[in-house]
């Protein structure tokens, strides 16, 4: 572990464009985004920053608000696809009709959540499109769950 200085601190990457990572840092209360590139030696140990990781950052500019990625901080959980680290939650939507719901795969998601230590939360959409029937037997099936 890297001991934070004046010109270190620690964020959580926000979006990856290229190789240009947005990391977000509250200081005192006070949100600030810096762009990062991830340091050389990251690429040689195989590690890659993902969006969601916490990271240790060194400010190159303070000004510009630019950075380096020094080290990627121990993560609760990772996802290969997409990926994403650190998440708590899920939402998943589905639409009751046009298309129509595609419950084996929201199972085979919510059971992919369920491993990872993720709260899933769903979402039914369109529900003026289909009948309160089918709307009441979704919501009972995964009630019980």
């Amino acid at each position: 572990m890297i001991k934070q200085g004046e010109w270190m601190k620690q964020g959580r990457i926000i979006t990856i464009v290229s190789s240009s990572y947005q990391v977000e840092v509250e200081e005192n209360g006070q949100k600030q985004m810096y762009i990062c590139s991830a340091r050389g030696k990251m690429k040689k140990e195989e590690q890659t920053p993902v969006v969601g990781d916490f990271v240790q950052i060194e400010v190159v500019e303070e000004e510009k608000k630019q950075g380096v990625i020094l080290e990627i901080l121990p993560r609760s959980n990772y996802s290969k696809r997409p990926k994403i680290a650190n998440l708590t939650q899920l939402v998943f939507v589905i639409s009751l009709k046009m298309p129509k719901p595609d419950l084996l795969l929201l199972d085979k998601q919510l059971a992919y959540a369920n491993w990872l230590e993720m709260k899933p939360i769903i979402c039914i959409n369109k529900v003026d499109l289909g009948t309160p029937e089918v709307l009441r037997q979704i919501q009972s099936l995964y009630e019980k769950i």
